[in-house]
């Protein structure tokens, strides 16, 4: 039952950012979108094909053959519309954000792979591909549209000085975070468990990820202090 609501929920959330993006890429750019109608036909897709994937993440219950290799088929299918709107945001500018989603989305495409998926299911490879999907598809979009939208709503703009500073901060403490756990992921450390055995190998990739968690802290606390300082 949650599941049912989960799964499409994820993809659901992404639809309100990519309208963002697709809003604010073609202005920065000075530029028409890139396939407009294509873009906007993949949004209406992912929100159907989202409700087919409900299943994804239940793989290792000892579902149905039959069930597997629809749910695994949709999985793979809904890929392609959010495929579609990537190539066309690449194709007018280049962001960030895209990075980390594509690179979500091509993790996404390994679990929906039912052998996979049975070994990497419930590590912290989940975890990483969770997050860069999230990350990368509503996190860097919602703070772009705060860059972009907020001098409608206060008397001057956010500063870009500080505001680069926020991007490359957030953007290499999300990778230095959230790689890492790919890598320990496949060494078979389980999520949802606080803490591991010793002399596992697990050290140095948690380790490397809690120095990203700091530094992505950091980019975050300084725009906290520009919206701070933009509204008092």
């Amino acid at each position: 039952l949650f599941w049912f609501f989960g799964h499409p929920e994820v993809y659901i959330i992404f639809l309100p950012a990519a309208g963002a993006m697709s809003t604010m890429i073609p202005a920065i750019a000075r530029t028409p979108l890139v396939g407009h109608t294509l873009v906007v036909l993949a949004m209406l897709a992912t929100g159907f094909i989202s409700f087919g994937v409900w299943a994804h993440h239940m793989f290792t219950t000892g579902m149905p053959t039959i069930s597997t290799s629809y749910f695994s088929a949709a999985s793979m299918a809904v890929s392609v519309p959010a495929g579609i709107q990537v190539f066309a945001w690449i194709a007018t500018i280049a962001a960030g954000g895209l990075v980390i989603f594509v690179m979500g989305g091509l993790t996404g495409v390994m679990v929906a792979m039912v052998p996979f998926d049975w070994q990497a299911h419930d590590s912290y490879f989940i975890v990483a591909h969770l997050h860069y999907v999230l990350i990368g598809g509503m996190v860097f979009p919602f703070f772009a549209a705060i860059y972009y939208w907020l001098p409608m709503s206060s008397i001057r703009p956010l500063s870009e000085r500080l505001g680069r500073w926020v991007f490359w901060l957030m953007f290499i403490g999300m990778h230095v975070t959230f790689l890492p756990m790919h890598v320990s992921g496949l060494m078979a450390m389980p999520r949802r468990v606080f803490t591991y055995l010793p002399s596992r190998g697990l050290e140095l990739p948690n380790l490397i990820s809690s120095v990203g968690t700091a530094i992505m802290t950091l980019g975050v606390l300084l725009w906290i202090i520009d919206m701070v300082r933009n509204f008092r």
